[in-house]
């Protein structure tokens, strides 16, 4: 059926939709952003900027960086970033690399966007079909992850790269495993959860029967893992629950997947996504969607393997543990690769063209509400946490009074009290003080 609106209003209107949610994300978290270091900020940020000055000569710092670890991970591509701001600006300033964890959000867009394979040449019906991703990404589930620097350059940083180079790898041109083998590195340098690429990398090209491929990707990731693992010092015992079973649950991996269903206590609207949600990446195996998308279909099997893996290592510590926002960004991105295999294998083939409509039509305003309803929770998620980091610092540093109704804002926000649990502002940890002796970071007059 010809559409009888003309061409450039269509096209307006669609890049106006799939822009809305990422305008409506990151003003939010520009409004809600504080100049202060949160919880792993102190040592992941602060403590190696520290290191670095101390250090002499270029080689040295180098060190700092390779070297550097927080709670037994090695964070190279964080290290290097708070290296770059105080290269450049001689102070580690919180909004910059706030504003820098945040953007990963637009490089993990980027790819799933990339990845559909849409037969319409019509750009403004590709825009249209992408805004349930737009919706689905852009949101506020995983607020806990933003606004917070180390975090969000640790935990969305490695999302961006493994798609980047999953992407890549699923191209199969000449000289393409270069490109995804520079992003693989990237991802291992950002978490040690790009690791789990290796695996997904090996099915990708074992099924290709591309054996000298292999053979390269797996070599290239041992010479990371000697990398990761030079001059490695484990894990301190404080970091770990010794008491604690570490085995793989499936409950846990299954609510990990569907975390964006659930409230931070409800595990059972989690399962049953996830149940959902595994169970649409098993009938895209049998569909052999690995032929006519392979990246979309291993961006999904990275998934999986990230839960599965997270379940091994922290299902001992509860399986209310899986619900966490800061992780919740693979059950986001999980929908939307769902929504990218459901469209290509039967939404588009249906041969009624108002069937196709109404279902496209149903997508947008489902994940449009769903983004909304995260918005709104993330937005009051990120506010009170404002507000307390706030308050704690004219507290404890500035000696002002508190405010009674902000202290009651915070109570009201069990989310925020677990988050802020080891307290948000200390004026008396060794390493802010050092940071100050040094120069490194000089604590802001407001907030």
């Amino acid at each position: 059926m010809k559409s009888y609106v003309p061409e450039k209003w269509r096209l307006a209107i669609a890049i106006c939709l799939i822009a809305a949610p990422a305008l409506a994300f990151y003003v939010i978290l520009y409004k809600t952003a504080v100049n202060l270091p949160l919880l792993d900020d102190y040592q992941s940020i602060l403590d190696v900027a520290n290191s670095i000055v101390k250090a002499h000569g270029p080689l040295s710092r180098l060190g700092v960086v390779v070297t550097s670890q927080h709670n037994g991970y090695k964070q190279i591509t964080n290290n290097l970033v708070v290296w770059a701001c105080y290269r450049f600006t001689g102070h580690v300033r919180m909004l910059p690399l706030i504003a820098i964890g945040d953007a990963f959000a637009l490089l993990i867009f980027l790819p799933v966007a990339l990845m559909a394979k849409l037969p319409t040449r019509d750009r403004a019906s590709r825009l249209l079909l992408l805004v349930p991703v737009a919706c689905f990404i852009f949101q506020l589930q995983y607020a806990s992850a933003l606004n917070f620097a180390s975090c969000s350059i640790q935990e969305i940083s490695v999302v961006a790269f493994s798609l980047l180079s999953i992407y890549f790898l699923a191209k199969d041109a000449r000289n393409i495993l270069v490109i995804s083998s520079i992003f693989a590195f990237l991802a291992v340098l950002s978490s040690p959860n790009g690791f789990l690429l290796a695996p997904v990398g090996a099915f990708l090209l074992a099924g290709r029967r591309q054996w000298k491929q292999l053979m390269i990707w797996t070599a290239i990731f041992c010479v990371l893992l000697g990398l990761y693992f030079f001059r490695y010092s484990g894990v301190p015992i404080t970091a770990v629950d010794k008491t604690a079973a570490h085995s793989v649950n499936p409950i846990y991996a299954l609510a990990f997947v569907g975390a964006s269903a659930a409230r931070y206590v409800s595990i059972a609207p989690a399962l049953v996504l996830g149940v959902l949600l595994s169970g649409i990446v098993v009938l895209a195996a049998i569909k052999r969607y690995d032929l006519r998308n392979p990246a979309v279909f291993y961006s999904m099997v990275f998934i999986l393997i990230n839960a599965v893996a997270v379940s091994g290592l922290r299902s001992g510590q509860g399986v209310a543990q899986s619900l966490a926002s800061r992780y919740r960004i693979y059950s986001n991105l999980m929908l939307a690769l769902s929504y990218l295999f459901l469209l290509e294998q039967w939404i588009l083939r249906w041969k009624g063209i108002a069937a196709r409509r109404l279902a496209i039509t149903a997508a947008i305003m489902l994940s449009a509400t769903f983004c909304l309803l995260s918005d709104l929770a993330g937005a009051r998620f990120l506010d009170a946490k404002k507000i307390a980091l706030q308050q704690s610092y004219r507290m404890q540093w500035l000696g002002l009074p508190v405010d009674a109704a902000d202290e009651a804002e915070i109570k009201r926000n069990p989310a925020l009290a677990r988050q802020l649990q080891d307290g948000v502002f200390n004026p008396n940890l060794p390493t802010l003080r050092e940071s100050v002796r040094l120069g490194v970071y000089q604590p802001p007059m407001q907030p």
